[in-house]
């Protein structure tokens, strides 16, 4: 994103490096922010959370060789001869992703949450409804398995539903690198509410404390005794035709999720680029 100044930064980098005699990836590495001085806040404001520069490094240094191409680009350069101009691009970067929160992006005069709902049906099926619509992202995918893992319920029986305003729940939608920092939140947000209604149900069906009851991947059972357990399945239905008194039936939830901060996912390019010196033909490993 914002390729032209990217490029400056880079560049700028790249010369302070030569004039220092350092290698571009040294330069870096230097001047990454270290593990313990999270959270960190940016010379723009932005509070960065977490991160681990060093080794996203190390694994595209050691993925490519990068000894190895340092030492063929410096042999071609030493040869008048060498037919071929060969560069390395490095670049490392942190992207200010996840639109939202409210309280940063207020001057835009709306929200900047994301919502979802999500119903369990009695036969232990499930629809989310959202407020973002894939592009090809794959949200489907991604929203049914964060249920999936939450609640114990297989993905291959999750109904995800987005695009239709008449009955998903509001949403600002898809762009930002937000829907999964934002909306995938507000799923597991979601999913929670449910799970928390499905414990009190379980040891209602059990007859035992909630506080005995412990969760394994798609069941309560009770603690110490695998055989004593309620499946999510069991759950859904007796959530419908036998829940306990004083808590109403149905096994579904909705959630607003305004984050409290960006998330700032981080990353390493390399390029190789080889010209030929004759023809200007460009080559890019």
């Amino acid at each position: 994103r914002v390729t032209e100044a990217v490029y400056l930064v880079e560049r700028m980098v790249d010369v302070l490096a030569q004039k220092l005699g350092m290698d571009k990836a040294e330069i870096r590495s230097k001047n990454f922010i270290k593990p313990e001085q999270f959270p960190y806040r940016s010379a723009l404001g932005f509070d960065y959370d977490s991160g681990n520069y060093q080794p996203a490094l190390d694994k595209v240094l050691a993925a490519v060789d990068y000894k190895g191409l340092r030492a063929e680009q410096a042999l071609k350069r030493a040869d008048p001869d060498c037919p071929t101009l060969m560069g390395i691009g490095l670049v490392a970067f942190t992207e200010v992703v996840g639109a939202g929160p409210s309280k940063i992006c207020d001057i835009l005069g709306v929200g900047m949450f994301d919502s979802c709902e999500i119903r369990v049906h009695p036969t232990g099926s499930a629809i989310a409804r959202m407020g973002t619509i894939s592009q090809g992202q794959g949200h489907q995918t991604t929203y049914a398995q964060i249920i999936a893992t939450e609640l114990g319920i297989s993905s291959e029986v999750i109904q995800v539903e987005e695009g239709d305003t008449h009955t998903a729940p509001y949403g600002l939608g898809t762009y930002g690198s937000r829907s999964t920092p934002v909306a995938g939140a507000a799923v597991a947000m979601a999913s929670r509410k449910i799970h928390a209604k499905a414990k009190k149900i379980a040891a209602h069906l059990m007859e035992v404390s909630e506080a005995d009851l412990e969760w394994e991947i798609d069941r309560f059972k009770l603690r110490g005794n695998d055989t004593k357990f309620k499946t999510m399945t069991e759950i859904a239905w007796a959530a419908y035709h036998q829940p306990p008194d004083g808590l109403e039936p149905g096994l579904e939830a909705v959630h607003y999720y305004d984050p409290p901060n960006f998330t700032f996912p981080f990353g390493i390019y390399l390029c190789v680029v080889d010209i030929d010196k004759g023809t200007g033909e460009t080559k890019i490993r």
